[in-house]
């Protein structure tokens, strides 16, 4: 990632489940990647926070690493998880966008978080 940052590459937009992993206390946390990205300097932009099923029906490929179809740990249980989500990518990732289809979700959290 360090040889993109040389070539001027300033952002990275991964989706979402590329930037989260959970750790063995069941924690959502920023993944390697995501972590690997930030260390390069890269900033992060991700997608789409809405774009998935329900997530009590573990919210499908947008999820995919917090909902257990990679191996993770099943931590997506309620639709109230994607605040979840987005709080680790917002705080924890550093994420500087993120792409959503329902803008009412991000608002609603940005206005929360006083961002």
């Amino acid at each position: 990632m360090e040889s993109w940052v040389a070539d001027g590459v300033n952002v990275l937009a991964p989706p979402m489940w590329m930037l989260l992993e959970v750790n063995a206390h069941g924690e959502i946390i920023p993944s390697d990647y995501a972590m690997n990205a930030k260390q390069a300097g890269l900033d992060l932009i991700t997608w789409t926070i809405e774009r998935s099923g329900l997530l009590k029906n573990n919210g499908g490929w947008y999820y995919q690493t917090t909902n257990g179809s990679t191996g993770n740990p099943d931590v997506i249980d309620t639709d109230g998880d994607m605040y979840e989500v987005l709080d680790v990518l917002a705080k924890d990732v550093g994420i500087i966008g993120i792409f959503s289809d329902w803008p009412a979700t991000t608002t609603y959290y940005a206005n929360c978080m006083n961002l």
